[in-house]
């Protein structure tokens, strides 16, 4: 069985199971609730800006605040943005699947070797 976007759920639970913290900013995140403010709640990210959508290795678990900012811009120019600044989100302080995403589809390569040492 699959979700809305084509993703089969199995994909998606292992998903959820890897992206336990933000993948951008490494806040803790939560399920959807009426008592937890939505900023902090777990989305579904899509790396991809554009379709399609049931990639699973163009999927990542994010929270509100880091998904509502970044819209439909490519994540290299989410980078630059002034949100991304203020809250030190960057290639080398994203989690590797963000990492491994723009470099394997957006083209960048600078940081991805200091980041696998970092951690």
């Amino acid at each position: 069985m699959s979700n809305q976007y084509g993703l089969p759920e199995k994909k998606l639970q292992l998903i959820k199971a890897r992206d336990v913290k933000c993948v951008y900013c490494k806040q803790e995140m939560f399920k959807p609730s009426s008592d937890i403010p939505r900023n902090d709640w777990a989305t579904i990210e899509h790396l991809n800006h554009l379709p399609p959508w049931n990639n699973p290795k163009t999927i990542a678990i994010c929270c509100g605040r880091c998904n509502s900012s970044r819209g439909n811009k490519t994540i290299l120019e989410w980078f630059n943005s002034s949100f991304c600044k203020k809250r030190n989100v960057s290639p080398s302080t994203v989690a590797l699947p963000v990492l491994d995403y723009i470099k394997d589809y957006e083209g960048y390569n600078d940081l991805y070797v200091s980041n696998e040492l970092d951690g």
